[in-house]
């Protein structure tokens, strides 16, 4: 008997929340290597996209960069990271001079683009979850500003699935996604502050309440426009799936096309404005 959409996604967060939880929570090297795995599926599947559009990136030296860049996040941090950009860019050019493939801008932009997109703004949780340390607050402080930002956006999405199901009206952004719908996006902003503000019965720390609800705010919209942004690649490559590894989900960039757009401004915020 053919599981429900639903119950393919029930039971895959069954098994998926408390693997990416759990490498969250012990940190160190095996965050690193659920990062590493995430970021190279990911990849892989943003690069399925552009071969779509014609477009022939070169996905092996794509994915083998964006694993350096993810080892100097987590040895070094983003100030060091264009000790293998800028050499990684130069060989990618390098290897299309001598390639005689069609469409060498094509292939060399989006190759390039993989690399940013997701891996780099995804490697932006490598440095939330060490963030404790340059401030010289335990390291469990980490552990939970990643729960913060992956529990907000998983209250945010369900929030607006369900009630734009239920009782959207007024499309969105049709020609990007024609399903979701204002009503949805509204429930899932005010539920992203409603999770954050429920953290904080919990979560007793240096945050102000309005830093809480300027996470919650942040997150409720930045979640929302990553998950338009990645259906806009969708649309213009014309698949609904980036690829069907998590059944009832889709693929990892459907999965975590929110994260990645949420780390960076996550990571800024709480490096510039919280401390």
């Amino acid at each position: 008997m053919k599981l429900s959409s639903l119950a393919q996604r029930v039971l895959v967060a069954l098994w998926g929340i408390p693997l990416i939880f759990s490498a969250v929570y012990f940190g160190g090297l095996y965050f690193l290597v659920v990062v590493l795995i995430i970021n190279s599926l990911a990849q892989f599947e943003f690069y399925k996209l552009a071969e779509k559009k014609n477009a022939s990136p070169l996905k092996t030296v794509g994915i083998g960069l964006a694993i350096i860049l993810s080892m100097i996040f987590y040895q070094h941090g983003v100030e060091v990271m264009w000790i293998a950009l800028i050499p990684g860019l130069l060989f990618v050019l390098l290897i299309e001079l001598f390639r005689k493939h069609p469409n060498a801008i094509l292939n060399v932009a989006t190759t390039m683009a993989g690399v940013f997109y997701p891996p780099l703004l995804f490697n932006f949780f490598i440095l939330i979850r060490q963030l404790p340390a340059k401030y010289n607050l335990p390291d469990y402080h980490g552990a939970i500003w990643v729960f913060i930002v992956f529990g907000t956006i998983w209250m945010c999405d369900t929030a607006a699935y369900f009630i734009g199901k239920k009782f959207g009206r007024h499309k969105l952004y049709p020609s990007v996604s024609p399903n979701k719908t204002v009503e949805g996006a509204v429930a899932g902003f005010i539920f992203a502050i409603i999770a954050v503000l429920i953290i904080r019965l919990f979560y007793h720390s240096t945050f102000s309440l309005l830093n809480f609800i300027t996470i919650g705010v942040m997150i409720g919209i930045c979640s929302q426009l990553g998950d338009l942004i990645e259906s806009l690649f969708k649309r213009d490559a014309a698949i609904k799936d980036s690829s069907h590894i998590l059944p009832g989900h889709g693929g990892f960039l459907d999965r975590f096309d929110s994260p990645s757009f949420v780390a960076p401004i996550f990571f800024f915020y709480l490096n510039f404005f919280v401390f």
